[in-house]
């Protein structure tokens, strides 16, 4: 393109339309199975409903048994999930970032299938059942969404456990 205009100031023009870059942490909760599926004004929409916490390495993020109350998404850091057997603890596995854990705790108030600690500094954005029925309510199609994502990644859990790839559901 040349004349008046000129390449570098037709690129200047399309910027104008184009859309902000999304938010970091935005990024890396499009990426996890549960909210795949939303398009950036849902997960913007989202945002307002996730909690940032902190977890120093050891500390405890829940226990098993106790009443889950929300799912999380590890942005940073890494956590390791155990259950505690009769003679000595079982670990299900490490949990690191872009992953999620907890989510069977959007859907109900079921006791917690294991303990979930730090194992480094860890950063993780919380989402509890009282939000989800909130933003459902508010945005029923989003809310679908993110049930359905819950649902598929639980399936595919129990499917893993029922061909004997895992011995554990989850961390949830």
């Amino acid at each position: 393109m040349c004349g008046l205009w000129g390449e570098s100031n037709f690129m200047n023009l399309l910027s104008l339309f184009s859309p902000p870059p999304m938010d970091p942490l935005l990024q890396i909760v499009s990426g996890v199975a549960i909210f795949r599926d939303c398009n950036r004004a849902e997960l913007e929409a989202l945002k307002l409903h996730l909690h940032e916490r902190h977890f120093l390495a050891g500390e405890i993020v829940f226990d098993e048994g106790e009443d889950g109350e929300g799912m999380y998404v590890v942005i940073r850091g890494k956590l390791r999930a155990n259950r505690k057997g009769v003679l000595s603890k079982k670990s299900l596995g490490v949990i690191q970032a872009g992953e999620s854990f907890g989510e069977m705790a959007l859907l109900g108030a079921g006791p917690r299938m294991a303990t979930v600690v730090a194992e480094e500094d860890t950063t993780v954005l919380a989402m509890f059942r009282p939000e989800l029925v909130a933003l459902a309510q508010a945005r029923p199609r989003l809310g679908y969404k993110i049930a359905m994502g819950v649902a598929l990644v639980l399936e595919s859990r129990l499917r893993r456990v029922a061909e004997g790839q895992s011995s554990e559901p989850s961390a949830t």
